[in-house]
């Protein structure tokens, strides 16, 4: 009943869908009350798992709709080919289930579901559309006043909806609720899990007839475990009175499955055995015992188990232990990681590893014998390195250039990209390699990709909202990473060569990867992780813990030393990033969107910020009462961090044009337009001096550099040295807040960027620094009163499972 037309929005600068009725259709009543009834409908509600609605008008007698435009398919165009993963299934169920209650519990009811009104995005988010025939009813059944406009002209005994997706009372022409929504939905989800429509016959009266009399032929054994089974025909009740009582509890139930049972398709794949043979058991071998973190463990051929630990307040170091003996000896590498271990037992080892930001580490890669002796530096400035198979050469990653550089052997560049890179293996044969490249640098959300010896590209998975690390199966038939999708915790996924996923282990809580031995042992992490955030006044020797759920990333400290932004990233929100203002005072924190926020993205008078919607699309958000302020789309890539001009028209950008190195822009608020500012690659954090003339960033090579923001000029900070990271400007300008990295203490110093005199300002350390691998980001105020500081604390224990593989 409508045609659909991409089109560009010039007043905020974004691509937009826009549906029309044709003249000739809309001065058909019921047409036109339909299309104005989806208007109404879809603009009152607001929810990740529905179309968002951003105007409705009428232009030359053609009513229209302006809606976000979406990037994907419909769910189906995904079921041309047949029956999906039951990963899949039920994560798009839970989706479907989500956007209906909110429909519902704003009265909405969408009567016309079915897949052509699901669309999956590309990142995998589910979005019901066309509520073309849904009818506005309140909770208590009860029509509003404006009865005219709210019913469509429809009345008991007349057919309303699509044959082979209708519940038996839409079928008879009674009147219905929310409960023929799960009617439907309980048809979608048969159709994901089979294949096929569950009760579709050769004719429009035959499918009604079905939907009334028949059941839905059983499933096929291996496409759903009984637990699926029962939710899906207690959906299918053909009595209303005895299906779920609402999407919610639909909603609740899907959830539970696929958190309690996200090893189904393990389960559901999983060959029957022989009468004769017995069900292997899980045995879980606990390696470490005392309080800390451990960074990278491996095993070794002797059947010992090396790893890499910073315990308690200790710097990071080497262990070795021979299980089952509960006791870890130190190989005498303080301060160091381990990254490799060779079929010849020689060790490659990270000297010095430090965190650049996010999980981006590096270190000086070196070699040692496993029994002792010197370790011999190899090379500078190297995130993670891998023995070939034969033990003569080394596979490396490393950052150059401002690209994320896979090399092998060192120097020979096999595959480079500018988003980051990271956990680098080659297979068993040696023939490929696997890595996660994530789509924001420091974010462990990411992909798996396989690539083989020439850096053609094999294989890329699902994205995953969390990654802690991979590993080839013995037979290199498989990838196995440990992977979180919607904050739901890491489980153990396999990867096959054609794609295929599946759970091969899930347990509650968040599981890291580490290595696998010939005979399928496998060492995992188990990890009690939070990031927390900070502030305190330097007078103040009493700190706030301003945490809000599990992972609270510090986003930024308002000048006038009021509010925090924190940005929520793990299981309380499903993933998805979402932004909260937090009084310093401690009150509670109060929820603005789903986003991100990086860097200063206060304005100077603290009455405003800015986030990224989660698309690349800036945002400024008002802290008090006001209206959301889109900014358009300035064409760049990646955003990485940003900051408002003191005149309020202007953003300082460091971001990535397509396929480039990160760099300094200058992007007007009003239309988007960009000014690049300077052509040499820095690194984030990025400062715009009070005074909007001077920006400070890291240079490549970790010095202080400082660009004017007319002329690009670039000079270097007097005062500060590499490893120096710059925190905020003083109110004059005169100087800057800077510190070096460190694991559980900082000194924050004032350099003065003229003189070069460096000041002793405020030393920072958490009363319990036990987990916490490192102290970042930290904020402060203009005159150097008020600071904040957020870091991540894991405790890991680190066990050997046996029986999976």
């Amino acid at each position: 009943m409508g045609e659909v037309y991409r089109a560009r929005d010039p007043r905020i600068g974004r691509d937009v869908a826009i549906k029309v009725i044709p003249a000739s259709l809309s001065a058909h009543r019921d047409h036109l009350q339909r299309f104005e009834q989806e208007a109404r409908a879809t603009g009152a509600l607001n929810h990740p798992n529905l179309l968002v609605i951003f105007d409705v008008g009428t232009h030359d007698g053609a009513p229209y709709i302006v809606s976000e435009l979406l990037d994907g398919m419909t769910l189906r165009e995904h079921l041309a080919a047949g029956r999906l993963p039951l990963r899949k299934t039920l994560d798009y169920a839970v989706q479907i289930a989500q956007g209906l209650a909110a429909a519902h519990d704003k009265g909405v009811v969408h009567r016309d579901l079915k897949p052509e009104n699901v669309f999956i995005t590309r990142d995998d988010r589910a979005k019901l559309l066309d509520f073309g025939l849904a009818k506005l009813v309140h909770p208590d059944g009860a029509l509003s006043g404006d009865d005219a406009t709210q019913r469509m002209p429809t009345n008991p005994g007349v057919v309303v909806g699509t044959a082979g997706y209708m519940s038996p009372e839409q079928v008879r022409g009674a009147a219905i609720d929310h409960r023929s929504d799960v009617f439907a939905f309980g048809v979608v989800l048969y159709e994901m899990l089979s294949g096929v429509q569950p009760f579709r016959r050769g004719s429009g009266v035959e499918t009604m007839h079905a939907i009334l009399n028949d059941d839905p032929p059983a499933i096929a054994s291996d496409a759903a475990p009984p637990a699926v089974l029962r939710l899906l025909n207690h959906a299918l009740e053909k009595n209303r009175e005895r299906r779920f009582e609402s999407m919610k509890d639909v909603a609740f139930a899907l959830d539970s499955l696929s958190v309690s049972d996200s090893n189904l398709t393990a389960k559901v794949r999983a060959k029957k055995p022989k009468e004769s043979a017995k069900p292997r058991e899980l045995l879980f071998r606990r390696l470490t015992f005392r309080r800390g973190h451990v960074m990278t463990a491996r095993f070794a051929p002797n059947g010992a188990v090396v790893y890499g630990a910073a315990w308690e307040d200790k710097p990071i170091e080497v262990f070795s232990t021979q299980p089952p003996d509960p006791e870890s000896r130190p190989l005498g590498l303080a301060n160091a990681d381990l990254l490799s271990i060779s079929a010849t037992s020689e060790l490659a080892v990270s000297l010095g590893r430090r965190y650049l930001g996010g999980w981006v580490t590096i270190g000086t890669l070196a070699r040692r014998p496993f029994g002792g002796g010197a370790p011999r530096a190899v090379c500078e400035d190297v995130q993670e390195a891998e023995w070939t198979r034969d033990g003569k050469d080394l596979l490396i990653l490393r950052r150059a250039g401002g690209l994320f550089r896979i090399e092998l052997p060192i120097d020979n560049v096999l595959y480079q990209s500018s988003r980051w890179l990271s956990h680098v293996r080659q297979s068993p044969r040696g023939d490929r390699i696997a890595f996660m490249e994530h789509p924001v640098w420091g974010d462990d959300s990411g992909q798996l990709v396989v690539i083989d010896l020439a850096g053609q590209e094999i294989l890329r998975s699902s994205n995953w909202s969390s990654t802690g690390g991979l590993v080839w199966t013995p037979k290199g038939d498989e990838v196995w990473l440990a992977a979180e999708d919607k904050g739901r915790g890491r489980d153990l996924i396999g990867v096959s060569m054609s794609g295929r996923e599946r759970t091969v282990l899930s347990l509650p809580g968040r599981l890291s990867m580490h290595d696998i031995a010939p005979n399928g042992d496998v060492l995992i992490g188990f990890e009690n992780a939070r990031r927390e955030a900070v502030a305190a006044r330097i007078d103040d020797p009493q700190e706030r813990n301003l945490t809000w759920f599990d992972w609270s990333w510090l986003a930024g400290l308002s000048p006038d030393a009021k509010s925090i932004l924190i940005v929520e990233q793990a299981s309380a929100v499903r993933g998805q990033n979402t932004v909260y203002l937090r009084p310093i005072d401690g009150g509670p924190a109060v929820r603005i969107s789903e986003g991100h926020a990086r860097g200063y993205s206060f304005t100077r008078d603290s009455k405003w910020f800015v986030i990224n919607d989660n698309a690349d699309h800036l945002v400024m958000l008002p802290v008090g009462a006001g209206q959301a302020r889109s900014i358009p789309d300035s064409g760049l890539a990646v955003l990485i961090s940003w900051q408002v001009f003191a005149d309020g028209e202007r953003l300082l950008v460091f971001g990535n044009e397509q396929g480039q190195p990160p760099r300094l822009f200058e992007v007007s608020i009003a239309s988007g337009a960009r000014r690049q500012i300077s052509d040499v690659p820095v690194s984030w954090p990025v400062f715009l001096s009070n005074d909007d003339r001077t920006i400070a960033a890291l240079g490549e090579d970790g010095r202080v550099l400082l660009f004017s923001v007319e002329s690009g000029d670039m000079r270097a900070a007097a005062g500060c040295v590499p490893g120096d990271v710059p925190i905020g400007w003083s109110s004059d300008d005169r100087a800057l807040y800077v510190h070096r990295r460190g694991r559980v203490e900082v000194l924050i110093e004032r350099v003065d960027i003229e003189s070069g005199e460096r000041t002793p300002w405020h030393t920072i350390r958490p009363g319990d620094p036990a987990g916490i691998n490192d102290i970042m980001p930290v904020c402060i105020t203009a005159d150097g009163q008020t600071y904040a500081y957020g870091y991540r604390r894991f405790l890991t224990d680190l066990y050997i499972v046996s029986g999976l593989a």
